[in-house]
């Protein structure tokens, strides 16, 4: 009996750590180590990534985050592609956007 109580609260630990360091709404991909200037996350200034999981939210939420990701820059985001499996556990899909001029 005591050890099934121990599995289950393990189990839990082991599901709130995951979740816990895990981001579950869509974000873009920007992330820079201290002191970098350069990002090592798949952004570029013209090429932005947007990780989000297209079961819990759909890829209009990543083309905002794209559209607002390029307008710091006064350009469009256009869609490039996507790539399944390639960020996070819980936001596997990456969208990839390019930041064109506006006409």
């Amino acid at each position: 009996m005591m050890k099934s109580s121990k599995a289950k609260l393990f189990a839990c630990l082991l599901l709130g750590v995951v979740a816990g360091c895990s981001q579950v709404r869509p974000f873009v991909d920007s992330r820079r180590e201290a002191g970098q200037v350069n990002p090592v996350g798949q952004s570029r200034p013209d090429y932005i990534a947007v990780c989000y999981n297209p079961l819990w939210s759909d890829s209009a939420e990543a083309a905002q985050l794209a559209a607002s990701a390029c307008a710091t820059r006064s350009k469009q985001a256009v869609f490039d592609k996507t790539s399944p499996f390639n960020c996070r556990l819980l936001t596997p899909t990456t969208a990839f956007y390019r930041c064109v001029s506006s006409p």
